[in-house]
């Protein structure tokens, strides 16, 4: 493990709530700053972070798991498809079968193997609190909550964020993801923060909703990494941004 190896888990208390979009455009960002980035997609049955890559899938985090398990593992580069020379890509099973068949006891080494290789990984998860979710969310260095303005995510939400508290997990950050709707939000900030009991540390606002952000990444496309981006949605760009320094910041305290 490289000093410089950061972990973010991306994480929610529901499906929809746009992980894996954020999680490729803070790849972009990443790679922007320079940082060898890996996305890890740890969403074991319905993981989509493999179609950005425009060739046939043959390696999944379950192929590096198994060989793990049973001595073949050599080196992570076996196992992940480069999108470009800064941003790497491990797909989760292509067989949900596969997904079942990974024990959570060996999540911990996954992320011990990959994060030598690099200095930020970003990890995609389900909305489930299953073992595995568990695991990961235990073994990164920043756990980022991504929440939206409905009163269900925030219930949800408010629970899990309870239950960090009362087992002492404070690496967390919540991130309001207002990008996915145009539509003018049900609650206020204020509303949002009394109801879940927390700060919100970063907010993604309606001014950077894509129409058509399916599109991008059905043709192998990161949007953040498109030019212009970063002007057009200026705001938006500096707070993931900001995410990404945050946590390589967190290194040097």
């Amino acid at each position: 493990m490289t000093k410089e190896s950061k972990t973010i888990c991306i994480h929610s208390a529901k499906g929809g709530l746009g992980k894996t979009t954020l999680a490729l455009n803070l790849a972009g960002v990443s790679s922007s700053l320079g940082y060898k980035t890996l996305l890890l997609d740890f969403d074991m049955h319905n993981g989509t972070l493999d179609m950005i890559i425009n060739e046939e899938i043959n390696k999944t985090v379950y192929n590096l798991s198994d060989d793990l398990i049973n001595n073949r593992f050599k080196k992570v580069s076996d196992y992940v498809y480069k999108y470009n020379d800064l941003i790497d890509v491990l797909p989760s099973p292509k067989d949900p079968r596969q997904g079942n068949k990974i024990n959570s006891r060996y999540i911990s080494l996954i992320i011990e193997r990959v994060r030598s290789s690099y200095d930020v990984v970003l990890i995609d998860t389900s909305s489930e609190m299953d073992e595995i979710n568990i695991e990961t969310l235990d073994n990164s260095d920043l756990i980022l909550f991504i929440i939206d303005n409905d009163v269900f995510t925030l219930k949800n939400t408010r629970n899990i964020l309870n239950i960090f508290n009362d087992c002492n997990i404070t690496n967390y950050k919540v991130l309001l993801n207002d990008t996915l709707s145009f539509k003018t939000p049900y609650f206020s900030m204020q509303d949002i923060k009394k109801i879940i009991g927390s700060n919100i540390d970063y907010y993604l606002g309606r001014s950077m909703f894509i129409k058509d952000i399916s599109s991008y990444l059905y043709n192998c496309k990161i949007p953040s990494l498109l030019n212009g981006f970063n002007k057009k949605f200026k705001t938006e760009y500096n707070t993931m941004k900001m995410i990404i320094e945050d946590l390589k910041r967190g290194e040097e305290e």
